[in-house]
């Protein structure tokens, strides 16, 4: 597994402006806003389950971009029936990454409940047009770039290493900074 830093910087590196990244994702919200991204970036701290909701419907409303949608293993834990949901409404311009560590690392790296989730099966038994799983940066780059290019809803695995120890910028943006970041 890699680190989670080295896969957000290549992500990151791959889009363009035509993109729009939303994250709810703790540690990537964090990060996100110290970064140069080059398209725009909605970046809510901690609003588990939200991601892929948020995704889906700024990628129904603007077919122009493509969606970016980072979700973790312990966000969809608690309502993965969204898969199902973007399936049906199947937007070609919607690509979800799950960072998949194992922890509820917004709420302090609890271990997520001992129940193994195959979450690519998962995806594929939803309906997700094209699944991959990765676990390095060079996979990474290469589903992403196979996703972007799939023409149907696309969900990417990513192993992603737990760092307790990990130095996460702490989150700092109001409401007010975040609307700016995201304007599309």
């Amino acid at each position: 597994m890699t680190a989670r830093k080295p896969l957000l910087d290549a992500l990151v590196a791959m889009l363009t402006s035509r993109d729009a990244l939303v994250s709810c994702l703790g540690a990537n919200a964090r990060y996100l806003p110290h970064m140069t991204v080059p398209c725009p970036v909605f970046a809510l701290c901690d609003a588990m389950g939200a991601t892929i909701p948020l995704g889906l419907g700024i990628a129904l409303q603007r077919p122009d971009r493509h969606v970016v949608a980072l979700e973790g293993d312990g966000s969809l834990l608690m309502s993965p029936n969204v898969l199902a949901t973007v399936a049906a409404a199947a937007p070609p311009n919607l690509t979800m990454l799950l960072w998949v560590n194992g922890r509820y690392e917004s709420s302090g790296g609890q271990a997520l409940p001992a129940a193994a989730v195959d979450w690519a099966a998962l995806g594929r038994a939803a309906g997700v047009g094209h699944v991959a799983s990765v676990g390095d940066v060079a996979g990474l780059r290469e589903a992403f770039t196979r996703a972007r290019a799939a023409g149907v809803p696309a969900l990417i695995v990513v192993a992603v290493a737990f760092d307790p120890d990990e130095a996460i910028p702490p989150y700092s943006e109001r409401p007010d900074e975040i609307r700016a970041r995201f304007r599309l």
